[in-house]
């Protein structure tokens, strides 16, 4: 039984890295679309063409990669993490 218990763990562990990972493509990718569509629209109020766009992008791309990182050290806690304390009782 105890056997059971661990693989589950292991199969949910595994299933909560493979979903932090599957998740970093949409995350680069919507910092700079949304730096875009914000620099877009800031030019067209203030009229600052086209390095304000240009700007926001940078700045969404940072913040993609900053959030990347926080990812990544979820991950690797996450890994590192023992499934379930031993029982030693047994």
């Amino acid at each position: 039984m105890q056997t059971e218990d661990r693989k589950k763990a292991e199969f949910y562990k595994l299933a909560k890295v493979w979903g932090l990972i599957s998740f970093i493509p949409v995350i680069l990718a919507a910092g700079p679309l949304a730096g875009y569509f914000l620099g877009d629209y800031l030019e067209k109020k203030i009229g600052f063409a086209p390095y304000l766009s240009l700007l926001c992008m940078a700045l969404g791309f940072v913040t993609s990669v900053r959030e990347i990182i926080k990812i990544l050290k979820l991950i690797d806690k996450t890994d590192k993490k023992p499934d379930r304390p031993e029982n030693t009782h047994d």
